[in-house]
């Protein structure tokens, strides 16, 4: 992962949106003031990749006056991956939920989203895209701010778990883990078999309970099957007696519901009659008010008559009021018209009259103003030439600055050069000693691992004996106890019998000469046994001392490799000491010699300071003449503007306004307006007249109407009554029959209903309960089937014994089978473990890191320091190894405790690994990062350090695409090719590249 961009807005210190292209930065330098938001930049970084920082919460990352504002704090970072361009967007407001966008740029160059459902989701693709989280990244690439000894002060398994994610060996966990998945999986199988074949066994032991168990349920559905027979012929008889019964009560039934019909249909009749009956005789109650129903009728006619003749005048009045009102609408609109222009024009009437006085003023201003202006004019003119001359003075100034810079920058570098050499000198002694002291060291070293050398063959040839004594053991107790057995039958068989073990007549010479064998070879059967067990005795005490001998092998073997690299490195270092003296003797203390005088001769740049100095001084009154000018200018634009409108409002007036005003009084006077309005009005009133409408005779004649209205119901009730009252007497006289009829017929059928109902009770009185037999029957037939049914069980688990005897034999080797599976899903599971292939992985890329690690810590130490990693520790509670990552320290006054260096001996042994680590990922094929960055740390080093770490830095610059080192010391920023400033405002923190 290489950045191409980072943008900021709203972010901490960075109001305004901020821009930092890395194009073209290989090796920078972010500098700024305490606070002005270096660190700020990082903390974008991991926030828009990996939404953490150094912030507790994301709502402290949010800018103070965007955040009283409403408005997000906003972060994107492009970013370059395997030939692919990406951008990552990361918005948050306090108080709500954030937002993340993952893009990623196509061959059109626009951007297409990559971006998941949920922020989640999209994390989860960045980190899987970089194929590493927030600690393996600050870890392996970023040495924050406090947090350089990140990796250092990590306990030894969250350091085994960093070296894993970086070296990829958590591939193995997601096969150890299908392993374990897949054994877990066969041990289920397993137990499952097992319970099979146990549930087998119990099915096989119940075979002659089966047996038992079908017989006594055939003799069951035989004796059932008697009693059947029985009560079925019993129940066929008890049918076709109960057959009679039914059909005579479905006789009755029918003459009940007959009888019923009858009654109901009686009373329907005899119900309709008196209704016919009561309307017969509210029609003649109408038919006698016949006179004053017509009566009533004949005055209600002659009553609408005349409320129609006035209703019919009422709307021609109200049509031609309508045609009225559009005319006093106009004749109101027109004078309201005539009156707002008469105010109009009075008002500017008193504008002319104050615009003469205007005139004049501005008349007088403008001549004022135009003289001025002249003088100022002049003078500028006189400066500007002055202004030319500065101009060209200053960028005479400006090239001699450059030259001075030029000259002091080589300058600062020689004499920095020259530093560098007088401490070389001192330097070499010490590393003539060191040289020495690795040398004799190593001897030394070689010795003790000889002696191990020895001690740990001894300890595997002891060990193998001893396992292959330990396998013996069981055998022999084996065979021993067989023989003790075969003693133990023999003595207890008859004489004369047969013999227990070769089949043979057994006789006592037989007995005795067998036995006698038998107790010979346990004999030397035990004689071997005791022998072995106190050889493992005296094996089991040897061993644990010779293991004690070769434990440290492991730590001797790193120190002499820390020894033999120390030497190499001191015998490089003279080298190069030698190589650089040789060359500042030879050209560079001559070029300083050249460059020290050059810079104390500055009378040409204080001649031209002076002549600066004195050209700036004169044309300090040009801004107030400018302002001036611009002031005088733009007044003689708006007063000329003005006098033109003064000008133009007066000319405007004499013209039209004052004929205007004069003949708008008039018609207002005179009533001199919207004449056809008038003329108009004037005609319809005429018709209104004509027409003679009288709207209190209107209202009279329809409360008349009124009155009446219920005249005109009445006679249609009268007309009904009439014509109703032949038909009602025809339909009583047919009803009346019809009830006679009915009620014959009723007591025809009530006395057939007696009759049958007496013959059903004495059918009734001859049969017995053929329900209850119907239930004997029914539970006997039950009685068949479940009998049926328990004996076609009992076969059936009669018959399926074979089949389970088979399946028994089967499971048992699949369960054979599925244990020998289980034993390699084990092993293998093991393997891709910690403790496994990860382990080995990780052994053997930690002498690459050493080595890497060592080569910086001899630039930034002089060969005073070096360090390596311990992997296997002794156990204080019991005589064993346990694996650990443990980081050794060595400096020339032998091995101490990380703690017991000072700050700036801490920051090189954390600088030299945290660099160790990301030159390794950078060079491991599934690595995605090609980007290092360096939060402060200087400060806690002297000149002579900080020189070294810059030296470092610059030796492995090469292997990364982007390298940025954050600092606040301003004698470090010229020891970088690219400055990127940080400065803070009023307006928050900007960036700019120098």
């Amino acid at each position: 992962m290489v950045p191409r961009k980072l943008e900021l807005t709203n972010f901490l210190s960075y109001r305004e949106t901020a821009v930092l292209s890395f194009a073209g930065i290989h090796l920078a330098c972010i500098s700024g003031a305490n606070g002005a938001g270096k660190s700020s930049i990082l903390d974008a970084i991991t926030w828009t990749l990996f939404g953490r920082s150094r912030s507790r919460s994301d709502d402290d990352l949010v800018n103070r006056l965007a955040a009283v504002r409403g408005e997000p704090a906003e972060v994107r970072f492009t970013f370059s991956l395997e030939d692919s361009l990406y951008r990552v967007q990361r918005q948050k407001s306090v108080g709500k939920s954030g937002v993340l966008e993952l893009q990623i740029s196509d061959a059109a160059n626009s951007w297409k989203t990559l971006s998941e459902n949920k922020i989640r989701e999209t994390q989860a693709e960045i980190e899987k895209l970089l194929r590493m989280n927030y600690d393996t990244f600050t870890n392996a690439s970023f040495l924050l701010q406090g947090k350089a000894d990140e990796f250092t002060t990590r306990t030894a398994n969250q350091r085994k778990e960093i070296l894993a994610e970086l070296l990829g060996v958590n591939e193995w966990e997601i096969y150890r883990e299908k392993a374990a998945e897949a054994r877990k999986i066969n041990e289920g199988q397993s137990i499952f078999l097992a319970q099979r074949v146990e549930k087998i066994d119990e099915e096989l032991a119940e075979e002659p309970d089966r047996e038992r168990a079908l017989q006594q349920a055939q003799s069951r559905r035989e004796e059932i099957a008697k009693k059947l027979a029985l009560q079925e012929k019993l129940l066929s008889q008890m049918r076709q007696t109960a057959t009679a019964v039914d059909q005579q009560e479905l006789q009755v039934a029918g003459l009940k519901k007959s009888v019923e019909r009858i009654r109901i249909s009686l009373e329907r009749t005899r119900q309709t009659f008196n209704e016919r009956e009561e309307e017969r005789a509210a029609h003649q109650v109408i038919i006698a008010e016949a006179p004053v129903i017509e009566a009533r009728y004949s005055a209600w006619q002659a009553a609408a008559a005349e409320a129609q003749e006035w209703q019919e005048k009422a709307n021609e009045y109200n049509r031609l009021l309508q045609q009225k009102r559009p005319f006093d609408l106009t004749i109101a609109q027109e004078k309201s018209r005539l009156e707002q222009q008469q105010k109009q024009l009075q008002e500017l009437e008193q504008q002319v009259t104050a615009a003469l006085t205007q005139r004049l003023e501005l008349q007088k201003k403008i001549s004022e103003h135009e003289s001025r202006l002249q003088e100022v004019n002049l003078s500028l003119q006189k400066l500007r030439q002055v202004q030319e001359d500065y101009h060209q003075a200053r960028e005479a100034l400006q090239r001699t600055h450059g030259e001075r810079r030029l000259l002091e920058q080589e300058l600062n570098q020689l004499q920095t050069l020259k530093r560098q050499i007088e401490r070389l000198e001192i330097e070499k002694v010490q590393v003539i000693k060191n040289k020495k002291a690795a040398d004799q060291r190593s001897h030394e070293l070689a010795s003790e691992l000889d002696q191990v050398a020895q001690n740990n063959k001894l300890y595997v040839e002891f060990k193998a004996e001893l396992d292959s004594i330990n396998n013996q053991q069981p055998l022999l107790r084996k065979e021993m106890n067989k023989l003790i057995d075969r003693i133990e039958r023999l003595k207890a068989s008859d004489q004369g019998g047969e013999c227990p073990l070769c089949g043979q007549t057994l006789t006592e010479k037989h007995r005795h000469d067998v036995i006698r064998d038998l107790e010979e070879d346990g004999k030397q059967h035990g004689d071997v046994w005791r022998a072995n067990s106190a050889r493992i005795t005296q094996l089991q005490k040897e061993l644990p001392e010779l293991e004690k001998s070769f434990v440290q092998i492991t730590s001797l073997e790193r120190e002499r490799k820390a020894q033999e690299q120390r030497l190499a490195q001191a015998e490089a270092k003279l080298i190069e000491i030698d190589d650089r003296v040789k060359h500042w003797n030879k050209a560079d203390k001559i070029r300083l010699q050249e460059l020290e005088n050059q810079w104390a001769d500055d009378a040409e740049i204080r001649i031209q300071n002076n002549h600066v100095t004195e050209l700036k001084e004169r044309l300090q009154p040009m801004k107030e003449l400018q302002e001036e000018q611009q002031q005088m200018q733009t007044r003689l634009t708006e007063d000329n503007t003005r006098l033109k409108a003064i000008e133009r409002l007066i000319s405007d007036w004499d013209s039209q306004g004052q004929k205007q005003l004069k003949i708008v009084r008039q018609q207002l006077s005179d009533n001199d307006y919207a004449r056809e309005a008038r003329e108009a009005l004037a005609d319809l009133q005429c018709q209104l007249d004509d027409i003679g409408y009288d709207a209190e005779a209107h209202q009279v004649a329809r409360e008349t109407q009124k009155t009446l209205a219920q005249a005109e119901d009445r006679l249609q009730q009268l007309r009904r009554a009439q014509a109703a009252a032949k038909p009602l007497e025809d339909t009583l006289a047919d009803l009346k029959g019809r009830i006679q009829e009915q009620e014959h017929e009723f007591a025809d059928q009530s006395a057939q209903l007696q009759f049958g109902m007496s013959q059903l009770e004495t059918l009734k009185a001859g049969i017995v309960d053929l329900q209850e037999t119907e239930d004997l029957v029914f539970q006997l037939r039950e009685e068949e089937i479940s009998a049926n049914r328990i004996v076609g069980a009992a076969e059936q688990r009669l018959a399926v014994l074979g089949n389970l005897r088979s399946q028994r034999e089967q499971i048992k080797k699949e369960k054979s089978a599925t244990a020998l599976r289980i034993q390699r899903l084990k092993l293998l599971e093991k393997s891709c473990g910690r403790s496994g292939v990860q382990a080995l992985l990780i052994e053997q890329a930690l002498p690459e890191i050493e080595e890497r690690a060592n080569d910086l810590l001899d630039r930034l130490t002089g060969g005073d320091m070096s360090i390596y990693f311990e992997t296997q520790r002794k156990l204080k509670t019991r005589d064993a190894l346990s694996e650990t990552l443990d980081i050794r320290i060595i400096d020339k006054d032998g091995e101490r405790p990380y703690n017991n260096y000072s700050g700036g001996e801490q920051f090189r042994v954390n600088f030299a690994i945290r660099i160790a680590l990301s030159q390794l990922l950078a060079q491991r094929a599934g690595a995605r990062l090609r980007t290092l960055i360096i939060d402060e740390g200087f400060g806690s080093q002297d000149p002579q350090g900080r020189q070294r770490l810059i030296e470092a830095i610059n030796s492995v610059s090469q292997e990364f695409s982007c390298i940025l080192v954050i600092t606040h010391i301003d004698e470090l920023r010229d020891a970088f090719p690219t400055r990127i400033e940080v400065t803070k405002t009023l307006e928050g923190s900007d960036i700019t590249l120098s």
